[in-house]
């Protein structure tokens, strides 16, 4: 029993550590994976030692020769004639349709489940300031900065939770070159998009199921249609004739 409660303490300790990643901009992009306390630098990536150089090359050369030993196993195997397998018969266009619906449901469901509740986005920060000497130029370019944040922020905050929000634009005319400056965390909890999986993984196999299900019972009743239709008549022959 305390084994099986240790087990368990450690699986919600698992779940609730939050992950992550951070981007930011200032004349380079950054890029950083958070797990916990733990940061991981992606981008700019550093630079690779000379060991991990000849690493990646030795692992280079082996995938070449296992290709290249494919390749000739395949090329002998293509000596030896095989029967021509039988065409299968395809899917009416309409079966396909059918089959198709129940999956794109479940995917608009799982994305709008996971960008909507799982994801959240912990700060959204956009600092700009605009360089120019022409007032009515830099002006213009103020108001078309803000019609563009105007359209995407309402997008954002429809498809995700946004804790944190700060966005300044705003022209310096003062400056040389337009300064900007971007900053996106987002985090998610590993539990809640295991939870989310397990569940999403139950209904794509009930998915599954109805679909075989429902396909089975249009395969029969296509059969019990061709066998109830009635044999044509010869053009030309009433049924008087045919008759007798």
């Amino acid at each position: 029993m305390k084994v099986l409660l240790i087990i368990l303490g450690v699986l919600l300790l698992i779940g609730l550590i939050p992950v992550g990643v951070v981007f930011r901009y200032r004349e380079t992009a950054q890029l950083r994976l958070v797990i916990a306390f733990f940061h991981k630098q992606l981008l700019p990536k550093k630079p690779k030692t000379r060991k991990q150089l000849e690493k990646e090359k030795a692992k280079k050369e082996a995938k070449a020769a296992k290709k290249a030993e494919k390749k000739k196993k395949k090329e002998a195997s293509g000596l030896i004639a095989k029967p021509p397998e039988p065409p299968k018969p395809k899917k009416p266009l309409r079966d396909r349709i059918l089959d198709l619906l129940p999956w794109a449901k479940l995917g608009v469901r799982f994305v709008r489940e996971f960008f909507g509740h799982r994801l959240c986005i912990r700060r959204l920060m956009i600092r700009a300031a605009l360089a120019g000497d022409d007032p009515a130029k830099l002006a213009a370019q103020n108001g078309k900065a803000w019609e563009a944040i105007g359209i995407v922020v309402p997008v954002l905050e429809q498809g995700f939770r946004i804790k944190q929000k700060k966005i300044a634009v705003y022209p310096d005319f003062t400056a040389s070159k337009t300064d900007l400056e971007a900053e996106v965390a987002i985090r998610l909890r590993v539990g809640g998009v295991v939870w989310m999986l397990l569940r999403y993984a139950c209904k794509a196999l009930g998915v599954l199921i109805r679909s075989k299900a429902s396909g089975k019972k249009r395969r029969k009743d296509g059969a019990d249609g061709e066998k109830t239709k009635k044999p044509e008549l010869p053009a030309g022959n009433s049924p008087a004739e045919a008759s007798a």
